[in-house]
């Protein structure tokens, strides 16, 4: 199966089974993380057992991953006692991010952003990426969030929030393709069938929940 089937077939079971868990079930939904984030380090640990200083890279890896984990559990719960939709806008933006750029970047080509990294990115994908985050925050907060919920993005909101789809989940996913060409390997696992492991899936993520969670903490709290 090619990367561009299986992203879309993990696409269409996997985005809306997350959102119904997301609205629905936080229990479930902090177990499901705490499985998740708990593959992506095992993975983790295994890319950089080889490491020269691997105890270093194991201690930042607890950091930074179980970081990344607790940041979402605690986001879920300020969602609960605001009604607020951080945590569904954060998983929605960072995969539709995510797919537009593959996609995008996969039809056009042209020039590579950091190809000594991840010689597939390239500046088309890049802003292919953005424009679907800002189609997808101007259409979700116009037609959807009044019926997801009573909670209205602000001007603010939404800037930020483009600003962490695009540029912080960049530099989380091009932060694993770096320690994958370190160990020259193409993905994390092959857990997900065609689709690389759950680091590769939560690359992204990692790094872009701890950014939300401090400013819904700063401006919403």
């Amino acid at each position: 199966m090619s990367a561009l089937k299986s992203r879309i077939l993990i696409g269409l079971i996997g985005f809306p089974s997350v959102i119904y868990i997301i609205f629905n079930h936080i229990i479930f939904f902090n177990i499901i993380v705490i499985i998740c984030f708990s593959l992506a380090f095992i993975e983790f640990a295994k890319i950089t057992s080889k490491f020269s200083n691997r105890l270093s890279w194991l201690i930042f890896g607890v950091l930074y991953i179980f970081g990344g984990m607790i940041s979402l559990i605690y986001l879920r719960s300020i969602d609960l006692i605001l009604n607020s939709p951080f945590t569904f806008l954060l998983f929605a933006g960072v995969m539709i991010n995510d797919s537009m750029a593959f996609i995008v970047g996969k039809i056009l080509g042209g020039p590579k952003i950091i190809p000594n990294i991840s010689p597939n990115k390239t500046y088309a994908g890049l802003i292919g990426g953005l424009f679907g985050s800002i189609m997808f925050i101007f259409l979700i907060d116009k037609y959807f969030l009044d019926v997801l919920t009573n909670f209205y993005l602000t001007n603010m909101d939404k800037i930020f929030l483009i600003f962490v789809f695009n540029i912080i989940g960049f530099f989380g996913d091009s932060f694993e393709s770096f320690i994958k060409r370190k160990a020259n390997i193409k993905d994390s696992s092959k857990l997900l069938l065609g689709h690389g492991g759950m680091l590769d899936r939560l690359d992204s993520l990692i790094l872009t929940t701890p950014f939300t969670m401090f400013y819904v903490i700063a401006y919403h709290l």
